[in-house]
């Protein structure tokens, strides 16, 4: 039966501090923690998993909660300093999609070189090597030096090989290169194919709508630990939920992140929630303070949650629109009551 089993696993870094750095235990906001009496840095902390055939896990978490660290750990290219990680069946990685690439090989001597590298067998590469190239759309170019291609043809050649694999358990970490817009949509259905073709998945992504239709089980990573375990769906829910928490609290990482969510739900044709869509709009506010149309819309989101709107917020709203339409007299009248209730 395959499985990944990881009993009280840490990955930790020998380093050099400075006498003048002081002895101290802190934790990274961008990272784990940090321990100057012991010369470490702990990328995960006592980490355990039990992954049966059919389960999904998602991992979520801030840049640096360890996401990759854990991938890498589960992979075995980073070996645990205390704890073990045990598996039964073949792991296949797509971390990225290039593997061993070779630029002064062709396109199909690439085919057999990165097909090696991601563990499969001479006769395997031979029997997919024509879906490989069909699916790479290179054409002619197969044939010759990959150092000429552009990098989206490299992209599509790379992104081919990696997933032609034959997955019992995968680990894919979600920014995986697809290349350029007209091949997006063909590889995110070879991804999704290949994800449902592997008896277990484990999955890094910042799309927090992706590992809830993915996954079915889910962990979020903060500064190298799982701080929370659970069903995919209730887990993205309550984090979400505190990203928006923090962001009303003026967090900037969180306002960051609440617009880094509702924008990754838009692209994927869904609503984000409006508390949700208000703190990303905060953020994008200010990034961007003069985009009217952005600033419009924070008010209806704040108007549809019952929530009050500033005063010069709608100033500067009205203010854009009697520019545009000098002659209106509804938005010169309005303009007088939001200006009479600001001086008031």
């Amino acid at each position: 039966m395959i499985r990944l089993t990881v009993s009280h696993a840490w990955v930790e870094f020998q380093v050099q501090f400075s006498a003048a750095q002081g002895s101290y235990l802190a934790t990274s906001k961008t990272g784990g923690s940090i321990d100057t009496n012991r010369g470490v840095v702990s990328a995960l902390r006592d980490i355990s998993l039990d992954l049966r055939e059919g389960d999904r896990l998602g991992l979520i978490g801030h840049n640096g909660a360890g996401k990759t660290t854990m991938l890498r750990l589960l992979a075995g290219a980073y070996t645990p300093t205390r704890g073990r990680v045990l598996s039964v069946g073949r792991i296949s990685t797509l971390f990225n999609s290039t593997p061993g690439l070779n630029v002064d090989g062709t396109g199909r001597e690439n085919i057999v070189s990165c097909g090696l590298h991601l563990g499969m067998t001479p006769r395997q590469i031979s029997q997919r090597m024509d879906a490989i190239i069909d699916f790479a759309e290179l054409g002619p170019y197969i044939d010759l030096p990959v150092r000429i291609y552009s990098a989206g043809m490299v992209t599509r050649l790379g992104f081919s090989i990696a997933t032609s694999v034959e997955p019992e358990i995968l680990l894919l970490d979600e920014g995986l290169a697809t290349g350029d817009a007209q091949f997006a949509h063909k590889a995110q259905e070879k991804m999704q194919d290949l994800m449902k073709r592997s008896a277990i998945l484990v999955i890094a992504s910042h799309s927090e709508s992706l590992v809830a239709s993915f996954c079915n089980r889910c962990v979020l990573l903060e500064h190298g630990s799982v701080v929370s375990e659970g069903p995919a769906s209730e887990l993205v829910e309550r984090y979400r939920d505190s990203v928006v928490q923090a962001a009303r609290e003026d967090d900037e990482a969180s306002l960051r992140r609440s617009y880094e969510l509702a924008t990754d739900m838009a692209k994927r044709g869904e609503l984000p929630p409006l508390e949700l869509e208000e703190q990303g709009l905060r953020y994008a506010l200010r990034l961007q303070p003069d985009d009217i149309s952005m600033l419009n819309r924070f008010i209806q989101v704040r108007r549809a949650q019952g929530l009050p709107v500033p005063t010069s917020m709608e100033i500067r709203v009205v203010e854009s629109a009697l520019s545009a339409d000098p002659e209106n007299q509804a938005l010169s009248i309005r303009l007088a009551e939001l200006r009479d209730s600001a001086g008031s």
